[in-house]
């Protein structure tokens, strides 16, 4: 997941200024967007982690902002304004208003989700600090996703993303169903979770017409009959034109002949 969601953060400008252990800082390059994500990796695939467990992972980010509650040092808060006044004291006043937190937990099975749900709901409305995005995932819906991914390596992931999210009867089985640990709910997660991750539109081919349709699948000569008939032609020497026979009655009938001889 770290992979995909480094893809993600460098098209759209954030660079990683600061990494430790499971905790990655990103800030836009771009001065005239200041936004920072703290991203918070979580691995909570054992099959024994409760409600309390799981809150106590979702807390420590937030514990350990202000002071580290292992060393009982500052905490990450004041690492991250050090990085930034260096370049900009006024940008690094302001870190709370915009700094946002994502929480990536890999789960062994999302059939567990069910039970962290009022959970993560209650983690992602706290008012402290920072705005927090959670988002669960599992190691199958993150291999599948990199495969399909690694078939298309002209493409942007955002377009890859995109045209995934784009698979209508996806959307209505995962509107009919929950937790089907699939490559298409995964992509619908990050597109929720993460800010500013914005779809791109993918345009559809506009529906052949019924007579282009027929155009395109026919011989030439049999479309000018087409097009006889529908113009309601009931002129045969129209349709003689067509056959490229001749003109007078007795060459037309040896014409005939000659045609039916051949097909019998």
């Amino acid at each position: 997941m770290r992979e995909l969601i480094q893809q993600i953060f460098k098209v759209y400008g954030f660079n990683e200024k600061w990494q430790e252990d499971s905790i990655e800082f990103y800030a836009a390059e771009s001065e005239e967007k200041i936004s920072f994500f703290l991203i918070d990796y979580i691995e909570a695939t054992s099959g024994d982690i409760t409600e309390i467990t799981m809150l106590k992972m979702l807390k420590k980010l937030e514990k350990n902002y202000i002071n580290d509650e292992d060393t009982n040092k500052e905490g990450i808060k004041r690492t991250i304004q050090m990085l930034i006044a260096n370049a900009n004291t006024n940008i690094a006043a302001q870190i709370d208003k915009n700094t946002s937190a994502i929480y990536p937990i890999k789960l062994d099975s999302l059939n567990n989700l069910d039970k962290y749900r009022n959970l993560i709901y209650s983690v992602e409305e706290s008012p402290y600090y920072f705005r927090r995005f959670v988002l669960p995932y599992t190691e199958k819906q993150v291999v599948e996703l990199k495969k399909i991914i690694s078939d298309y390596p002209e493409k942007n992931i955002v377009n890859v993303l995109s045209e995934i999210a784009n698979q209508e009867d996806a959307y209505y089985e995962l509107a009919g169903h929950r937790n089907l640990d699939n490559v298409y709910e995964l992509v619908i997660r990050l597109f929720s979770k993460i800010p500013f991750l914005q779809y791109n539109f993918v345009a559809e081919q506009k529906p052949m017409t019924v007579e282009k349709r027929i155009e395109s699948e026919i011989d030439a000569k049999l479309f000018k009959y087409h097009t006889l008939i529908c113009n309601n032609c009931v002129d045969i020497d129209e349709y003689i034109k067509y056959l490229s026979l001749p003109e007078d009655d007795a060459a037309i009938e040896a014409e005939i002949k000659k045609r039916l001889e051949k097909k019998v």
